[in-house]
């Protein structure tokens, strides 16, 4: 070839990866080539003339999968006759992270110095023959084959990303950035850009480019377009998907499994083995359940003014249109005991995690009280306290970060230990200086620390007056379960499918049973207690009709846990108060009350049995609530109460019992005289007595108790809560039982004889 075909040949150059096999025939008509007109990013070398004609390269593919190729430049086979070569060099890829999508300013100074010393070294040899030319690739483009992607790096995550950093620019600049992408990247696109709006740009970067490539291409415009600010906001997303990523498996791990019954004891189950949904309404102006088998209607617990009753979700929360006023930030969950309200936040933290709802949460991050209360000592900032709790949160620098919207989950609000004083608590506004977690809490519930997290609080009834109202911008109430949830719950608990059947039927016999099974806690304790009398019985037999057991074994676990409880609450109020002081002081309350036929707790009551307030009954024991109605029209009252009135009429019985047991005392006959020596048939007959005397019932569901708690086994339970010793009574409730069948005989009290008939099952319950 002699010097002029080789500077032809030199000088001639085509678009940056299109190749010089783009143009020409098989036939080798040279009059038929056509060469576009556009600048040349670097000069490409020919070993011979121009007029070659060689097989088109393929087009992209045009599905984000597909695009993962190493290279976009193509080479032809050895024993085709090519005289065309184009070596690409690039460099070794970075490992996977967040971090590999920094593009460095001095690669591209250099990737040009590059381009424009080749340049002038081709002119300078313009009579040497070039075999092989090498070329810089473009370091964002470079892709590794055996590098594996982060699982959070979803196509999903790349798109919100884009669209949410290129949001950002105006329109001149916006159009500035097509416009690089079109020059800089023609090897990627081969289509004008400008006619595409944001959401088609960044559709079109993910169909013809790796999700990884089109995070590294935008860093690298943005850093050619002097926009530091907006590369370092892209990074800090693409670190902060990661760090959610681990903190989901976390929660997962975390809240997989569940404890039931009343403490963390035995092994746990599969939390979706045993999960039932859940009744959670409205808690503006709603009253406790205070469904009765003999009463039609208890006026002091009846609910004021107009209350929601539609079922709510977890995404129903936080919503604007769920509540009358204020954007809502803090959401404050309350309900009685044992009636679901940890089983509804583990619900709710894996639904998130598995991405069902409140997608807008970007960290969610629960902080039990009872995990706080390990942590009082020392002064901390808020992402450090989050961190020790959570260690994959180590990786970022900062909660308050735009576009990630924090979600604190504080359960427990009656087991802390935090001294809560919200006017005294100095304001603290600065999250990177450490404090006590007492300011910490207080200012994020105030919202002087993340004022755009969400927090949600979840507490026993008594214990809700410790938040100022002024703070919560929601009530909820979680109200156990519908009658339809109920028989859910025995289903999916009990795999036998017959005895599940078994089990519900015999519920349902039961009105107060029934009613009773509102409280999943009293649900788990008759799932377990039946099945195993079901399974000692024939298949044809039938269990009888008993209550006292039940509530029995319900009051032993509560009262356990008041016990802990107790021992760790800061508050004067319960100072030297032990656990069967509680119920002691509670039980003699119910049946003073119970005389007066009255189930609304006033002040005098509590002065009346020693109490200084409600809050130890409320937050401790977990046989008494509280809520709050309207009364006239502009004045809302605190109602407390008993948890459900059938607890009052059991609590009442078990005084008599154990003024009986502890003093050898019948309360029930004060006004006769004295006997020397109170016998138990003689107590247990007074009790029919006062019961068949009754006008109003009142005296019904307390005779079943009473005659119940004379039975060993339920003699056995009470003895190590209330220090009583258990003795035989078969004698006497044998005496008892003929005593009740000579009265259903006589006939004078024909609205008694069923009731009557559920006493002699309280009796003989075996």
């Amino acid at each position: 070839m002699d010097d002029d075909a080789v500077d032809v040949a030199s000088d001639n150059s085509l678009p940056l990866g299109i190749g010089a096999s783009a143009f020409g025939s098989e036939n080798g008509d040279e009059a038929d080539d056509a060469i576009p007109q556009r600048t040349l990013p670097f000069t490409l070398g020919f070993s011979d003339s121009v007029g070659q004609y060689v097989e088109r390269a393929e087009s992209p593919a045009s599905s984000y999968a597909s695009m993962q190729s190493d290279s976009w430049s193509e080479t032809r086979e050895e024993h085709e006759p090519c005289r065309t070569q184009v070596q690409l060099c690039r460099r070794d890829s970075s490992a996977s992270s967040s971090e590999e999508f920094n593009s460095d300013e001095e690669d591209i100074n250099m990737e040009g110095s590059a381009e424009e010393s080749t340049r002038k070294k081709s002119k300078k040899e313009g009579g040497v023959k070039q075999q092989n030319v090498p070329a810089l690739v473009k370091p964002e483009l470079v892709v590794d084959p055996n590098e594996k992607r982060h699982p959070a790096m979803t196509v999903e995550f790349a798109f919100k990303a884009l669209t949410s950093c290129l949001k950002k620019l105006a329109d001149d600049e916006l159009k500035h950035f097509k416009k690089l992408l079109w020059d800089r990247y023609p090897e990627r696109f081969h289509d004008p850009l400008d006619g595409l709006d944001l959401v088609d740009l960044v559709d079109k970067m993910l169909e013809l480019c790796d999700i990884k490539v089109s995070l590294k291409i935008t860093l690298a415009l943005f850093n050619i377009m002097n926009f530091k600010k907006l590369a370092e906001y892209l990074l800090g997303l693409c670190k902060r998907n990661e760090v959610r990523y681990e903190l989901k498996l976390t929660l997962k791990r975390k809240y997989e499994m569940v404890y039931e019954g009343f403490s963390q004891q035995g092994q746990p189950v599969p939390f979706e083995s045993v999960y039932t949904d859940l009744y959670i309404t409205d808690g503006v102006n709603a009253s406790i359940n205070s469904e009765h088998e003999f009463r039609s209607k208890i006026e002091q617990l009846l609910e004021t003014g107009k209350v929601k009753r539609k079922p709510l979700t977890g995404n129903d929360m936080f919503i604007q249109e769920n509540v009358r006023s204020r954007p809502v930030r803090v959401v404050l969950t309350r309900g009685v005991p044992g009636c679901g309200k940890s089983f509804a936040v583990q619900r709710f933290i894996l639904d998130w995690a598995d991405g069902k709802v409140h997608q807008d949460v970007f960290f969610l991050i629960p902080l039990q009280f009872k995990e706080l209360n390990k942590m009082l000592e020392g002064d901390y900032t808020l992402l450090s306290l989050v961190s020790i709790l959570y260690p994959e949160m180590k990786e970022i620098d900062t909660l308050d970060f735009e576009g990630c919207l924090v979600m604190f989950i504080c359960d427990g609000l009656d087991d802390t230990q935090i001294p809560f004083n919200f006017r005294r608590t100095a304001y603290w506004c600065d999250a990177t200086r450490p404090t006590s977690v007492q300011v910490l809490i207080t200012n994020l519930i105030r919202g002087n620390l993340l004022y755009d997290a969400y927090m949600w609080i979840i507490s026993r009834a008594g214990a809700l007056d410790v938040i100022p109202p002024e703070h919560v911008q929601q009530l909820l109430e979680v109200r156990g379960f519908t009658d339809v949830q109920k028989e859910a719950y025995f289903r999916k608990t009990i795999t036998d499918r017959d005895l599940a059947e078994r089990v519900i039927a015999h519920i349902k016999s039961s009105k107060t049973l029934f009613i009773m099974c509102h409280l999943p806690l009293f649900c788990w304790v008759a799932s377990k207690v039946m099945q195993r009398q079901f399974q000692s019985l024939q298949p044809s037999a039938q269990l009888p009709k008993t209550l006292t057991n039940l509530y029995t074994i319900m009051l032993h676990g509560q009262t356990q846990m008041s016990i802990e409880k107790l021992q760790n609450d800061p508050t004067e109020d319960t100072k030297d108060l032990t656990a069967d002081q509680l119920l002691i002081k509670l039980a003699k309350l119910s049946y003073s009350m119970l005389e007066k036929n009255e189930f609304k707790i006033e002040k005098e009551h509590w002065d009346d049995v020693g109490l200084p307030d409600s809050y130890p009954a409320m937050a401790c024991t977990g046989l008494c609530t509280e809520f709050y109605r309207e009364k006239y029209m502009i004045y809302t009252e605190k109602v407390s109460c008993f948890a459900h009135p059938t607890i009052q009429e059991y609590l009442a019985a078990l005084h008599v019992f154990y003024c009986f047991k502890k003093h050898g005392k019948n309360i029930l006959e004060q006004n006769k005289l004295k006997v020397l020596k109170v016998s138990l048939v003689d107590l247990l007959r007074s009790a029919v007595d006062k019961g068949l005397s009754s006008k109003n019932s009142n005296y019904d569901l307390f005779l079943r108790f009473l005659l119940g708690l004379s039975v060993e086994a339920n003699q056995e339970l009470l003895k190590n809560i209330l220090q009583i010793s258990a003795s035989s009574s078969q004698n006497a409730r044998e005496e008892t039982t003929r005593y009740i069948n000579k009265k259903v005989k006589e006939g004078h009290f024909p609205e008694k004889t069923e009731n009557l008939g559920w006493c002699i099952d309280e009796l003989n319950p075996q």
